[in-house]
């Protein structure tokens, strides 16, 4: 949970050192692609906790990061409003985290049975991977 965080002012610093954070390198996504990225992860995995605390039942649905990019027009988006959201994403998500109990088990698709650990590992690997991809690749400012 602690990683998750720490996200949005990691992610912040990294696309503060990108010399211009809405250029893509090469076939990855650009420094600002990342964070809105990020924020639809943190987005999709409080919402995947508070399925598990309040109707696992229910169960949770896969979904297409790409096409998710391409609908919201990531590319055109402000890296500054993406780290603003990423915050406010980040705190929801944690809360999420908190409270979601440790017991309950939900039904993923693809991935199968998920309980609460298995949501926040994902999630917090997925962030740790994106600050990644930010820090790397990209050209630092002069």
């Amino acid at each position: 949970m602690d990683l998750v965080a720490r996200g949005p002012e990691e992610a912040a610093a990294a696309v503060d050192r990108v010399a211009d954070p809405m250029r893509s390198v090469g076939l990855r996504w650009s420094a600002s692609m990342y964070v809105w990225h990020l924020v639809d992860v943190l987005r999709i995995g409080t919402e995947r906790l508070l399925t598990l605390a309040h109707d696992p039942g229910r169960g949770i649905v896969c979904w297409d990061e790409n096409a998710l990019a391409h609908d919201r027009r990531y590319q055109q988006l402000s890296p500054v409003v993406g780290v603003m959201v990423l915050r406010l994403a980040a705190r929801e998500w944690v809360k999420a985290a908190r409270a979601a109990p440790a017991a309950a088990q939900v039904r993923h698709p693809e991935f199968g049975t998920l309980g609460a650990l298995e949501i926040i590992r994902r999630n917090a690997h997925e962030v740790h991977h994106h600050l990644m991809d930010i820090n790397r690749g990209h050209q630092p400012r002069p």
